[in-house]
């Protein structure tokens, strides 16, 4: 299929043109008045920022009879979602997981097939073949964005991707040219830091910690709306952290560390140690409210998952800690070693950061690279990018 790419024109707008847009996409319908309160824009700079997105039908008014706080009638203003659509693709080390989402990441279309080959030819054509069916059903897309584990470049080169082998690759370069569509590439955390930034568990939260356990241990992190990030976020540094000074060694000699003590593989083989047999993870959540020994496992994994939690806090001091991952299991079956290891570390005065557990889904994750691909820039602009979670507090601000 040839698709046709339409970039949205806000892409490298001014960031009062990007504010009015992201405020309106997060908060909803909202009228003039409170959407330049909001901003701290006066009516006249509100009225010359709304009046070509009304006439481009990127903003629209919300029909009928509206009365604002004044008593007076008003018209309040949205994003016509419908504008534009993206694709969000999640790749693992064996499957890719893909949707088409509006501009708001509500999915439209979505589709998933087999990575049977890991070397990157085989792969962009996986891709390739997902892009050209979303569209063939869903209408064309503004742009392409893939979120996996590992090492992403700026350029959209991955430096490092463990699951997939690959090192060194020019990745983004060679799926733009494969699929004709712009293409971002984000390491997998911060996609999903982003879709539950914007969107989910963290939307309104300024300064927030995304903890994710499962095959590794993951860390993604705002502050004041921003995506903190770097070129090595997606090398699992924090999985290095040493939380258990008995615990096992790590691939790097590291004892006890958070990739140790709480990976599924590593809990599934102390499990066995002291069970004497092996117990699938999910099984031995359960088996440890009845099981003592799977219990002292379990808890103390959990407690574990707790201290991490307080060492995360004392760093960064967010406002909320969202956990997820497959292995969010962990926290559910041993809530009480999970307090027991967040009050172990902390300053008795200070109060635990409020927690929210949540499971996702592979789709989910795809939104979350849906959105990286809305903040390319329109061509031939490389500079300036839509403020948002990932990259300015522009257009991330709550």
């Amino acid at each position: 299929m040839d698709a046709t790419p339409v970039h949205p024109s806000w892409l490298g707008d001014p960031s009062s043109t990007r504010d009015v847009l992201y405020r309106l996409l997060i908060d909803g319908p909202m009228s003039r008045s409170a959407l330049a309160e909001r901003l701290g824009l006066s009516a006249a700079s509100l009225s010359r920022v709304t009046k070509p997105l009304l006439a481009s039908g990127e903003l629209r008014e919300v029909p009928g009879r509206h009365v604002g706080p004044t008593g007076r009638p008003t018209q309040p203003l949205e994003v016509d979602a419908s504008q534009h659509r993206f694709i969000g693709v999640k790749v693992t080390g064996n499957h890719a997981y893909a949707a088409l989402v509006n501009l708001r990441a509500d999915v439209l279309e979505s589709e998933d097939a087999p990575i049977r080959a890991k070397d990157p030819d085989s792969v962009i054509a996986v891709l390739t073949a997902l892009a050209e069916n979303l569209q063939r059903r869903g209408g064309a897309a503004s742009g392409l964005g893939v979120c996996l584990g590992g090492q992403v470049r700026e350029d959209g080169s991955v430096g490092y991707a463990p699951f997939l082998e690959w090192e060194n690759v020019p990745f983004g370069e060679r799926l733009r040219a494969a699929t004709s569509l712009p293409v971002a590439v984000a390491n997998d955390l911060n996609a999903l830091t982003l879709i539950e930034h914007w969107h989910g568990a963290g939307r309104g939260v300024e300064n927030l910690v995304i903890l994710t356990i499962g095959a590794g241990v993951g860390y993604g992190l705002v502050i004041n709306n921003q995506l903190i990030n770097d070129v090595n976020a997606g090398l699992g540094q924090v999985g290095h952290t040493p939380l258990d000074p008995t615990g096992p060694a790590c691939s790097l000699g590291h004892r006890g560390c958070a990739n140790v003590v709480l990976s599924i593989r590593n809990i599934e083989a102390q499990a066995a140690v002291s069970l004497g047999r092996s117990v699938p993870y999910e099984r031995l959540m359960k088996l440890a409210a009845k099981d003592p020994v799977a219990r002292q496992v379990v808890d103390q994994a959990a407690f574990s998952l707790g201290r991490l939690m307080t060492i995360a806090s004392a760093f960064t001091m967010p406002q909320k800690i969202v956990l997820t991952g497959e292995g969010v299991g962990l926290a559910v079956a041993a809530p009480d070693a999970v307090r027991a290891g967040r009050a172990h570390d902390r300053e008795k005065h200070t109060p635990a950061v409020p927690l929210e557990i949540v499971e996702v889904s592979h789709t989910h994750w795809a939104r979350g690279a849906a959105i990286a691909a809305m903040q390319l820039p329109a061509p031939p602009q490389t500079a300036d990018r839509i403020p948002a979670a990932a990259s300015s507090s522009t257009l991330a601000a709550h």
